[in-house]
């Protein structure tokens, strides 16, 4: 499940944000077996990455960086090549990709990247946002790790 980034990438920890305290306490309440990351422009602006999906593994390669990603229709083409290319990089290790987001910058761009992604990795995406509404968002946030819970039930 990939969500928005968080200012705590700085210190290398998207745990300590909300978003991610709150997925993290879902899916361990749960017992959903998820990989989180995030969607953050750190790696393309910071590192020189082309490369904008960070995996709760790699978060060392945000740390020592803040960068708030202000909505800049400028900025959308370089980061949906990002998000393009990270999935591309992550697909193979999932058999399901979920994006959740409310940052309105990463929105745009991930509608731009699911255009161009081939039809087999765009076909194990599953993107949905809201602009804006914290409250919204964390329960949307808590609904979808319901909704995989319900799944894998009958799937079982």
């Amino acid at each position: 499940m990939l969500l928005p980034c968080n200012k705590y990438a700085r210190v290398g920890n998207y745990f300590l944000g909300n978003y991610w305290r709150t997925a993290d306490k879902w899916r361990k309440k749960l017992g959903v077996n998820i990989v989180l990351g995030a969607i953050d422009c750190i790696p393309i602006f910071c590192n020189g990455e082309i490369d904008a999906v960070v995996l709760e593994n790699e978060m060392h390669r945000v740390a020592g960086c803040d960068i708030y990603p202000r909505y800049d229709p400028e900025k959308i083409r370089v980061i949906s090549e990002g998000i393009y290319n990270g999935l591309l990089r992550i697909h193979e290790q999932f058999d399901k990709i979920i994006v959740l987001l409310n940052v309105r910058l990463y929105i745009e761009a991930m509608k731009e990247a699911l255009t161009r992604l081939p039809l087999g990795i765009k076909s194990k995406i599953d993107f949905d946002y809201i602009y804006g509404y914290p409250g919204k968002f964390q329960r949307k946030l808590i609904l979808k790790l319901k909704e995989i819970r319900r799944l894998g039930e009958t799937n079982k």
